[in-house]
């Protein structure tokens, strides 16, 4: 009697080149940035538009050019700008950023003015309004604010002993007979004033603003980009493998042809894409904004110099990244040999060798 002997077929993956895998890792996050400057803009224009976020921007915008440290910007919708940063921005001449600064101060003085000092204004408190002005009179009117010149002469940038007829301080003629300009007064006097003191004063003593400035901060640390960030996760790393099912490849892999398999050499189940999808999305993507990006940094140092060279969820669920250009990643035994040339009847043996 003679036996009959089946051919054994072998089927063999390569690992995928290393520079390729890193290539599509790049890809992949160059599409989530995409993904979650659409999402956040989309988020932020609905939570803007909802009735409560309309609110707050109109109050905030109230406030801004009423105390006025903001300005609008014609040339971009009427934007509001804080002087400084429009004088930053457009670069007027020194003397315009000068004015601009003054009339900044002068406005905010005079808005805390009517705000405070008015007995039929809601927010009578002469208290707090003396409060702003003696910081501005500690401010300006102080023998430590000198303008130094070349030949190291000092002078007090203010008149000590003078104020206007308005309550203002008057630029001194000492500083200007030893040469200051106007960009002096305002980056050594007006700017600082304005940013360090003013923009304070904003937050601490004006109305409403802090909690109306801290509902905008509040949607946007925890509603805005929050959301936009987990979605973008699941959108460029979970869906794609939803559409790209055999190998479980996201957007970057299927450009540079990499599939995944699992440690019987073939397609992974939903359940471990799933699973794989989980431990990345959690412990990787979620954590990483927190940690210093420390758990991207182990993946990769795993993919580097691990034996299989298995990033950290693959080394956890025990996956392989392939290539795919000459042979396609099988659900099973049984579609290998369906989708095999030779006869379907001969056994399948996988293996892997390296491409380094």
């Amino acid at each position: 009697m003679i036996e009959k002997v089946e051919e054994k077929t072998y089927i063999t993956y390569q690992y995928a080149r290393f520079y390729k895998r890193v290539l599509a890792n790049v890809i992949d996050f160059l599409f989530f940035l995409l993904c979650f400057g659409v999402l956040f803009i989309s988020i932020r224009a609905i939570v803007n538009n909802s009735s409560q976020g309309r609110s707050v921007s109109e109050q905030l915008r109230t406030i801004r050019l009423d105390s006025g440290l903001y300005v609008e910007v014609a040339s971009r919708d009427n934007v509001l700008m804080d002087v400084i940063a429009y004088n930053n921005e457009f670069d007027p001449a020194a003397s315009q950023k000068r004015n601009n600064a003054i009339r900044a101060i002068e406005n905010f003085l005079t808005y805390c003015d009517e705000l405070f000092n008015n007995p039929e204004s809601e927010y009578y408190n002469p208290s707090n309004y003396d409060v702003v002005y003696n910081s501005y009179l500690d401010y300006f009117l102080n023998e430590d604010l000198l303008y130094t010149n070349s030949s190291n002469i000092s002078a007090p940038y203010f008149d000590l002993n003078n104020v206007d007829e308005n309550g203002f301080a008057i630029e001194s003629e000492a500083a200007f007979e030893l040469g200051a300009k106007y960009i002096d007064f305002y980056e050594n006097c007006y700017s600082p004033y304005i940013n360090e003191v003013l923009q304070g004063y904003l937050i601490t003593i004006i109305p409403n603003y802090y909690d109306l400035t801290k509902f905008s901060s509040d949607m946007l640390f925890y509603v805005e980009l929050p959301i936009s960030y987990c979605l973008s996760g699941i959108l460029i790393y979970f869906i794609p493998t939803l559409i790209f099912k055999r190998g479980r490849k996201t957007f970057g892999k299927a450009i540079y042809k990499i599939g995944l398999i699992n440690k019987n050499m073939v397609n992974p189940s939903f359940k471990i894409s799933l699973a794989r999808f989980c431990i990345f999305y959690f412990l990787e993507l979620l954590l990483a904004p927190f940690t210093f990006l420390i758990p991207f940094i182990i993946s990769f140092t795993l993919m580097v110099f691990s034996k299989k060279r298995q990033g950290f969820c693959d080394y956890m669920l025990n996956l392989c990244e392939v290539d795919t250009t000459s042979i396609k990643i099988f659900y099973d035994i049984r579609d290998a040999k369906i989708n095999m040339i030779d006869k379907p009847t001969k056994d399948i043996n996988f293996k892997q060798r390296d491409n380094l």
